[in-house]
């Protein structure tokens, strides 16, 4: 084996996450070369780690001999980040090629919703049975567990969840002693058909290793484990902040240029329709800017200014409705709250705007319609920020894909109306 490649197998087996970011930021055809002579441990590691969408590139790609391996050793969660986007047919085939016992499994996960817990739930879960004693427990983790949870959960016969132990009462317990003696309830569990988004709410207000997952009948069908939870807030989190930028989140630094220009042109297009827009409301003052052309150098600062508190408002309002910090129920609380920052942070602005225009043109009546305009855009793009987000998520759409466009259309629209409307009303003062 050539010494590079021995030295990439241990790079990838040592720092899995940070070499998945280098392969992932890899040209197709370069990446495909590199993952090949990698351990099947390894690329099923690296697989999970991928996006969905270079997950599934990559699957089909990779050699028959290497994807039978995969489809033998890779766990649950792998193999749906592959099938979900996966054309119906070649999902079809997929699903038949996997042995029975997993084929069911995952049939079963694809039967829920797409954000649903049981797509991130772990359904190999080892369980103690209610009538067993300390030693029989013991004996049983100790053959049939591949890695030791710091809780394990105890089932009746029919797989009802009933309770916990935690290994330390194991630990200390007498091997004779029943487990119906030690065990503890479970601070919280989930039901199957809830979202992602309610299991990142009990991370942040409980304290758990494994999260249980239920169905209706109080059936234990898998965990959550507290790491992959992590990583799915981690993932979550970066995908948002592309689709607010315009960006795709197949996209990376290194992609293919055609990749970029796929993804990237249409919201361009979107933005531009939203410029003419803005360019049109500012045409319907074209007598007043040509009359007075500091106008024009001013329109650009309102802008800038009502986008950013505008922005700050929306970044704070998509974070509250990521974490369920906040629902549509709260709206005219939190327009509230956003209308009088926007507004007094538009009146401190105001101060010195008006104080730099008036030293620039010895204008106080442009210093007054500059003034007037921070106070009102601010105030605006606060309540459009918060607004926007809440209205799309209440609309069932995803408030990190499609609040930034229409924000920047609201503020430069309602920015370049207000500016101009006012210097209109007080143009003999200019």
């Amino acid at each position: 084996m050539q010494a590079s490649v021995l030295l990439r197998q241990q790079y990838v087996e040592q720092f899995p996450a940070e070499a998945t970011d280098v392969l992932q930021a890899l040209p197709d055809d370069r990446l495909l070369e590199e993952i090949q002579d990698l351990p099947v441990s390894s690329l099923v590691e690296v697989i999970d780690l991928f996006s969905p969408s270079r997950a599934t590139y990559v699957y089909p790609r990779l050699p028959n001999e290497l994807q039978r391996e995969i489809l033998l050793r890779a766990p649950t969660r792998v193999l749906l980040k592959v099938l979900l986007t996966m054309p119906e047919e070649e999902k079809s085939a997929m699903l038949l090629s996997l042995p029975g016992n997993t084929r069911k499994e995952v049939e079963n996960v694809l039967s829920f919703p797409t954000d649903s817990v049981a797509n991130i739930m772990s359904s190999a879960v080892g369980t103690i049975h209610v009538d067993m004693t300390v030693d029989e427990a013991i004996e049983q983790i100790r053959v049939e567990a591949k890695t030791v949870d710091l809780t394990q959960l105890v089932v009746d016969q029919h797989n009802r969840l009933l309770g916990r132990v935690t290994t330390h009462s194991l630990a200390l317990a007498r091997g004779n002693t029943p487990i119906r003696d030690i065990i503890e309830s479970v601070p919280c569990v989930i039901n199957v058909v809830e979202s992602k988004e309610a299991v990142v709410e009990m991370m942040e207000t409980l304290d758990f290793d494994v999260l249980p997952v239920l169905d209706d009948e109080n059936k234990l069908l898998g965990i959550v484990r507290q790491d992959i939870l992590q990583d799915v807030v981690q993932e979550d989190a970066q995908a948002d902040l592309q689709r607010m930028m315009g960006v795709s989140t197949d996209e990376r630094a290194l992609s293919r240029g055609m990749l970029s220009i796929k993804h990237r042109l249409p919201w361009l297009y979107i933005n531009l329709a939203t410029a003419f827009l803005a360019a049109a409301v500012v045409g319907l003052f074209e007598n007043i800017v040509a009359q007075f052309t500091a106008l024009a150098v001013l329109l650009p600062v309102v802008a800038g200014q009502s986008g950013n508190a505008g922005s700050q408002s929306m970044a704070v309002t998509i974070r509250g409705l990521a974490l369920r910090e906040i629902s549509f129920r709260q709206w005219f609380r939190l327009s509230r709250k956003e209308l009088f920052v926007g507004s007094i942070n538009g009146v401190l602005i105001a101060v010195v705007c008006g104080l730099a225009v008036y030293l620039w043109q010895q204008s106080l009546g442009l210093s007054l319609i500059i003034s007037l305009s921070m106070v009102i855009a601010l105030a605006i793009a606060g309540i459009a920020g918060a607004l926007v987000p809440i209205l799309l998520q209440r609309f069932g759409q995803d408030p990190a894909t499609a609040s930034s466009i229409i924000l920047t259309t609201i503020t430069d629209v309602v920015g370049f109306f207000v500016f101009l409307g006012i210097a209109t009303l007080l143009a003999t003062m200019i």
